[in-house]
């Protein structure tokens, strides 16, 4: 599972280190177009999307084996049907399958949460180092953002005045372009500095683009023609993306970015210099542009420099200008504030009234902190789960006592299913192995290329290269079983962690459980407090006075009566009935017993206090001793 600048990193370890795959075949997958680009520009070869291959996997087109690794990125946002079916293909085939991915990130646009839903049954080597941003504070603010904490992210954001903030949407508009064209003059004369606009309805990403786009026309950083495209006018100089896959003949993908540099009205054709190492341009057809069909959502070629959160996954820029509504969600944020290396602005309307979807602003009702309002409607999550993974929820008002115990019982199994934290043992076999790649890292000759760490001995089957010294023979195999024990410790615990994060329902369940629990045990002594059977208050006694002493009678006499009740006791003279011979329900009535036992010390230590006692009389006339200034005879005594 990939982070923030991390992504790719473990599926790029497997394209550049061939030699782990010798004999393999290796094939890359992912929803978008423009991300199999990225994989092609990271060194896979055989790339294509997951709608592409689905369809070639069903008419035969394309076949897996057992010697195949699919390596599917961005697997968070690819549909759980598709991911189902790619999965169904490669368990036929017996092919391996990688997923790279962030389920916390934005989710697939159709029904999703398949990834999730593997990744909390299987566990997942988890990518835990940020390389995209510079800055410690902005690394630990996303980690924020991460475990939901987005007041405290937003308040680190707002400490190091990246937040502006103002109390109408065209103010936040004009702050966001005044720094925008600041941003874009750096840009032009350092190209690592460039900016993107981020916002979550396309509706304002249509208005920020026709107003950069006017703002760079005014400044005369665009060319004077123009070429209608749709309902766009574009010129030389504007940054535009594409909206439509062509990869085989254009070379372009639905989410290619670039600047153009020449247009012709004429022919219709747009000549644009793609972002990216390659140099070489590329010729937009009439036909690509004026190929629109009707059930495309994008336009063929749009503006570029403002994008939605969906389009800019994946995307890293220099700054990043984040124009927030109070409408996003947690995973929305998370995206967008990872998308620059250098400074990220948030960009709000901060005023009296809730952002979002918030609730009324009642007149009797005191509103929080404004950026408070706005870190609360940032804090929905937007992620998506399984069916099977979503918790259900009881009624607990309509359940008996004999069904909220069963239903804590269920808890308290389930509870017992956790997987056992080994955390210490991970440490310890983490230095254990550092230790023994030390010693092998003293005694072996380095001879050539050879792969770096664990990679430079490891074979398959615990096979040694021919010829390797017999002392470097038994510290390759001290340095492997090392390695192996480590292995097996991090799965362990990355499958306790999924556990934990599946069943994080399960604590405020039984929370609740037992709330319900105390709650009918006491309304049941209150009740048997005014009924007053004859068994109860010959076990107990008379209701004591005292408000403590009241407590424990009422909640010994609820224990005695969801013990008749459990076990279905009637003796109308002992309140607990005879000895049972089955060990739970003498278990029930011990406890049942020790509440009674806890009434009777009570009732024993009031009436000894009552006994030990003084009775005091105020006397009419103070005696001698007691007089002011003169002792009484104990203390004259001494």
């Amino acid at each position: 599972m990939g982070r923030a600048g991390t992504g790719k990193t473990y599926a790029l370890g497997i394209a550049r280190h061939g030699w782990q795959l010798e004999g393999y075949r290796l094939l890359a997958a992912a929803p978008t177009g423009i991300a199999t680009l990225s994989l092609q520009g990271e060194g896979f070869e055989d790339v294509a999307t997951c709608d592409r291959l689905l369809a070639d996997l069903d008419r035969g087109h394309e076949t897996l084996d057992s010697r195949t690794v699919l390596v599917v990125d961005e697997a968070g946002m690819v549909g759980s049907r598709k991911l189902a079916r790619l999965l169904e293909h490669a368990d036929h085939a017996q092919a391996k399958v990688v997923l790279v991915g962030d389920d916390r990130q934005l989710a697939a646009i159709d029904a999703g949460g398949g990834f999730r839903a593997l990744r909390l049954r299987l566990g997942a080597s988890e990518l835990v180092e940020n390389r995209r941003q510079h800055q410690a504070w902005e690394r630990e603010a996303l980690e924020l953002v991460r475990s939901g904490l987005v007041d405290e992210a937003v308040a680190a954001y707002q400490a190091h005045d990246r937040v502006v903030a103002a109390d109408s949407k065209p103010a936040t508009t004009l702050a966001l372009l005044q720094d925008w064209w600041k941003a874009w003059q750096d840009a032009e004369r350092d190209p690592a500095q460039e900016v993107i606009v981020l916002a979550a309805r396309r509706a304002e990403v249509d208005r920020l683009n026709s107003a950069c786009q006017e703002l760079l026309a005014s400044r005369g950083r665009l060319g004077p023609e123009r070429l209608q495209v749709e309902d766009r006018q574009l010129a030389v100089g504007d940054r535009v993306v594409c909206g439509h896959n062509a990869i085989g003949e254009l070379g372009v993908a639905n989410g290619s970015r670039g600047t153009i540099t020449a247009l012709d009205p004429q022919t219709r054709t747009l000549t644009l210099y793609p972002d990216g190492t390659d140099t070489r341009e590329v010729v937009l057809p009439r036909s690509y542009l004026d190929g629109r069909g009707r059930n495309e959502r994008n336009r063929r070629v749009d503006l570029a420099y403002a994008t939605t959160g969906h389009r800019a996954q994946g995307l890293t820029r220099g700054r990043a200008l984040v124009r927030l509504t109070g409408s996003e969600d947690v995973n929305w944020l998370y995206v967008q504030l990872s998308r620059a290396r250098h400074d990220t602005r948030l960009y709000a309307v901060v005023g009296p009234e809730p952002q979002g979807a918030g609730e009324l602003d009642l007149p009797d009702r005191e509103q929080p902190d404004e950026y408070l309002q706005l870190a609360q409607a940032l804090s929905r999550t937007g992620g998506q789960a399984l069916a099977i993974d979503t918790p259900s929820s009881l009624d607990l008002r309509r359940l008996s006592t004999a069904e909220l115990r069963a239903e804590r019982d269920r808890l308290c199994h389930q509870f017992d299913q956790a997987p056992r934290d080994r955390a210490r043992e991970l440490a310890r076999a983490t230095t254990h192995r550092e230790q023994a790649e030390a010693a092998l890292a003293t005694l072996q000759q380095p001879t050539g290329r050879q792969p770096p760490g664990m990679l430079r001995w490891r074979r398959r089957g615990g096979e040694q290269p021919a010829g390797m010294p017999g002392g470097v023979a038994v510290a390759t195999q001290q340095a492997n079983r090392a390695y192996g024990q480590e292995r097996e410790l991090r799965q362990h615990q990355q499958h306790r962690q999924g556990w934990l994060e599946a069943n994080a329902h399960l604590g405020p369940q039984y929370r609740q459980v037992v709330r319900a629990l105390a709650w009918q045990r006491r309304a049941t002594g209150v009740a048997v407090e005014g009924d007053r059977p004859g068994y109860v208050l010959e076990a107990l006694g008379p209701v004591p006075e005292s408000t403590r002493g009241r407590r424990a009678w009422r909640q010994a006499a609820g224990e005695i009566e969801h013990y008749r009740r459990t076990h279905e006791i009637t003796d109308p003279d002992r309140a607990l009935g005879p000895e049972p011979h089955d060990p739970g329900q003498r278990a029930a009535r011990q406890r049942a017993r020790s509440a009674i036992e806890r009434v009777h010390a009570k009732q024993r230590a009031t009436d000894h206090t009552r006994d030990t006692q003084p009775t005091r009389e105020r006397p009419t006339q103070p005696r001698p001793h007691q007089q002011r200034g003169r002792p009484g005879p104990e203390r004259a005594a001494g």
